[in-house]
């Protein structure tokens, strides 16, 4: 849906990449594979000892290492080439069980204040929910794109370390990470929902990716040692619904949950564990991972509802298709037409997907563009530009293109395509 040809949907590389929530219920076997990373299971008995990954010198766990900002400790405590790094002064304390070149990726991001530090009171409590455990509850009125939490990591996992290391070895592994952080960090880590690290990691974590755009390392989204698992204090707290009034994103080391739409003081808050824009029973299904059936208003439909919804969905996804073909195939530009687009956000606000519609607002700002309606492009550009700062933060380069479309479209590169196609 995101490749877009004429779009501009680049998400930022130079950054950090959020996949949806990332849940695992399979239970770990003694040589855990991971489909998700195509690897080959191995099961040799790594040493379990400190060890410098460059150089041929023995550290003790506490040596810093100059290859590290300040604030930073580690290598320590390595198995195989997954050693720990920590900090204890960042925004109460993080740990990472990674690689070196990952570490030192990971540790060069600007560093981002917790809100939970701020003066100011957060505008949210927890707050028993019946039939859902604990969730947050908002403590007075929120409105849309405003921050209502930000976060940095308290423990990262690479994921070739989470799903290949045997049991025994991950477990004394993460042991030793999380005793790394201070004694509040680390007690409010324990809190989440799982019997151990491991499993507290499973059900908790969001899937980061370190991205190294730099001029000097390439960008190479491929690499499979960037990809992470992070957990958040307090973001477990939110829980689901498949039409949620918060949506996040996750910049560096940092997760920023974000208001779609206005919410009332004592209104639940909540994110969507997958991807909401699935049909009812794919999302079901997705959501078992968790162990519960989602009731929530979305599913809880009657069933004639629930199919007008799914046919819905399928029109968005039909439509989206329908666009990419017709602007990046031979002859497809003559049967484009003008109102595509805007049919395709008309879906997505019937569906009440408020925390999706930048791409679908980029879409229909850059259609009605090529067929020269400036009144339209410029609409649609604008909310293009406040939903994409919304849903992926400041840096993103679609809202840039957005801006400049809207403030000039007929100077904009997708001005009057189709005629000069013709």
């Amino acid at each position: 849906m995101r490749h877009f040809v004429l779009s501009l949907c680049a998400l930022v590389v130079d950054s950090l990449v959020a996949a949806e929530f990332h849940p695992r219920s399979d239970a770990a076997a003694e040589c855990p594979r991971s489909t998700l990373l195509d690897n080959v299971a191995t099961c040799a008995a790594p040493r379990l000892s400190p060890h410098r990954p460059e150089g041929d010198g023995r550290i003790e766990s506490e040596d810093r290492n100059p290859l590290l900002p300040p604030g930073w400790e580690g290598p320590s405590d390595c198995i195989r080439e997954w050693c720990v790094f920590w900090n204890r002064e960042l925004n109460g304390g993080i740990a990472l069980v990674t690689t070196l070149a990952q570490a030192q990726l990971a540790t060069s991001y600007p560093q981002v204040a917790d809100d939970a530090d701020a003066s100011s009171p957060l505008p949210f409590e927890p707050t028993p929910i019946p039939g859902k455990g604990t969730g947050l509850v908002a403590t007075r009125a929120i409105r849309k794109g405003d921050i209502i939490m930000q976060r940095t990591a308290t423990l990262v996992a690479q994921d070739a370390a989470h799903f290949r290391l045997p049991p025994n070895l991950r477990n004394d592994l993460y042991r030793r990470a999380v005793d790394k952080l201070p004694a509040p960090r680390r007690a409010a880590f324990l809190t989440q929902i799982g019997a151990d690290v491991y499993t507290k990691i499973d059900r908790n974590s969001f899937r980061l990716v370190f991205v190294n755009g730099s001029a000097a390392a390439p960008t190479n989204r491929d690499d499979k040692t960037a990809a992470h698992l992070g957990c958040f204090n307090d973001v477990h707290f939110f829980n689901h619904d498949c039409r949620p009034n918060t949506h996040y994103r996750i910049t560096n080391l940092t997760h920023t949950t974000v208001a779609v739409q206005d919410i009332a003081a004592g209104e639940e808050l909540t994110i969507s564990y997958v991807d909401a824009t699935l049909q009812r029973a794919e999302r079901q299904k997705r959501l078992s991972d968790w162990g519960f059936e989602c009731t929530c208003k979305q599913c809880s439909l009657p069933p004639r509802e629930v199919l007008e919804s799914d046919l819905r969905l399928q029109a968005m996804d039909w439509l989206s298709e329908e666009l990419e073909d017709k602007v990046t195939t031979v002859g497809g530009l003559a049967e484009l037409e003008p109102a595509m687009g805007g049919r395709l956000v008309a879906l997505y606000e019937q569906e009440r997907l408020h925390a999706y519609l930048g791409h679908a607002y980029t879409r229909a700002a850059l259609v009605y563009s090529m067929f020269e309606d400036a009144d339209n492009a410029k609409k649609y550009a604008a909310d293009a530009e406040v939903a994409m700062l919304r849903e992926y933060g400041p840096a993103n380069k679609d809202a840039v293109a957005m801006r400049a479309l809207a403030a000039d479209p007929e100077n904009h590169w997708s001005w009057g395509i189709v005629r000069r196609a013709g």
